[in-house]
């Protein structure tokens, strides 16, 4: 029996659309480890600073989210939730990635918290402005013990390679006062060095990052700054971030990026789905959820239920992140709350070929290099096999 032309198109066309549809599940879809838990659990560990950075989205003026936590009592991350979270990230081996709306070092337990979670099994990256790690003895224990319970990895955010630019980018938070800028900028550097002396000296596999955002202030003293960083220093990754606005639960304007034109022309949809909601997953002081990391305010934090109340894994694999999931691979992530917004997705910032695996393998390789080279010593480095470049043409 002969088929018609128009069977025989439709026959074609659907051919063609489980053929889309079996390259979008090769391409996308949960990160691999990541269908039960997810690879990432991302913290806001802290609200307050000691540094009044400009470009930072939680610095006075450019938002109000830190007096949003100060008026809830919420600007330290609970001791009992982060041991709870920590048990089941030791579970996974998944990371915990120690950040915020201020510097993680200055939570009066941050210490015990991360010996308690490597004692667990989890992997810890942390985020830090450096400012606690020394030259003092008491601040320089602090480093010494982070390493010795073998951190996974440390990111410095330094975001330039000279003094002057230094102490304009991350003065701290009441100005430098009587401390002159080569001053501030040779205690920070310091504390740098002293993280590289300290893993060598007890052999510890803690990778050693420090990252630029790359913003208009360091127009011209990019690559020096990476060159300072990479090769004079001797750290393992120098990580170059895109700037962000962070949308609007900040007032941070888009023209302060290096890149103009990130925000230049942004198109008005997206089909390619966010990375985010397939490998990270963040939480706040108060235990709430937020779908991603731009959403900082965690406005979506009333579509989760609380850290408090259920379990990360339970969380991670309810009906809502499948939802987001869902609509992001049918190529609906426009029509969803915050992403129709996101500039950083429709720019391209949060895509498949983002940065954080790239760095662990990177940073990873460097550091079996400088082991090896300088102290004959093989560790064990965690590398993951997503770390590779992911095809997604």
């Amino acid at each position: 029996m002969r088929r018609s032309a128009q069977a025989l198109a439709m026959l074609q066309k659907e051919k063609t659309m489980n053929n889309l549809a079996a390259s979008q599940e090769k391409q996308y879809g949960l990160r691999p480890g990541a269908e039960d838990f997810p690879l990432m659990v991302v913290m806001s560990i802290i609200y307050p600073c000691n540094f009044g950075c400009p470009m930072c989205p939680y610095t006075d003026g450019n938002s109000e989210i830190r007096k949003f936590y100060r008026e809830r009592e919420g600007e330290l991350f609970p001791i009992k939730l982060w041991e709870s979270i920590a048990r089941e990230c030791g579970e996974y081996n998944a990371w915990m990635r120690c950040t915020g709306g201020g510097e993680p070092m200055l939570h009066p337990q941050m210490v015990e918290m991360i010996e308690y979670a490597k004692e667990r099994g989890a992997r810890i990256w942390l985020n830090t402005n450096g400012s606690m790690f020394g030259p003092s003895a008491k601040h320089r224990e602090k480093l010494e013990r982070v390493i010795r319970a073998n951190i996974d990895l440390i990111e410095f955010s330094m975001d330039a390679g000279d003094a002057e630019l230094y102490a304009q980018l991350r003065p701290t938070r009441g100005g430098l006062g009587s401390k002159s800028p080569q001053e501030w900028w040779e205690k920070q550097v310091g504390n740098v060095r002293a993280a590289l002396e300290l893993r060598k000296k007890f052999h510890s596999p803690t990778r050693v990052v420090v990252s630029v955002i790359r913003q208009d202030a360091i127009e011209g003293k990019l690559e020096e700054a990476i060159n300072f960083w990479a090769h004079e220093i001797g750290v393992d990754e120098v990580i170059t971030r895109k700037f962000l606005t962070w949308d609007d639960n900040t007032m941070i304007p888009a023209g302060k990026a290096l890149d103009k034109h990130l925000y230049a022309a942004l198109p008005t949809e997206k089909k390619q789905p966010c990375v985010w909601p397939f490998e990270r997953l963040n939480v706040d002081t108060l235990g709430r959820i937020a779908l991603c990391g731009q959403d900082i305010s965690f406005r979506t934090a009333e579509l989760f239920p609380n850290a408090n109340e259920q379990s990360i894994k339970q969380i991670w694999g309810g009906e809502m992140f499948n939802w987001y999931r869902q609509m992001h691979l049918e190529g609906r992530g426009a029509e969803c709350f915050p992403c129709r917004g996101c500039s950083a997705w429709f720019a391209g910032i949060r895509d498949w070929e983002h940065g954080w695996l790239k760095v662990l393998k990177k940073s990873g390789d460097h550091l079996k290099q400088v082991l090896s080279e300088d102290l004959g010593a093989e560790v064990e480095i965690y590398t993951p096999e997503a770390a590779e470049t992911i095809t997604t043409a």
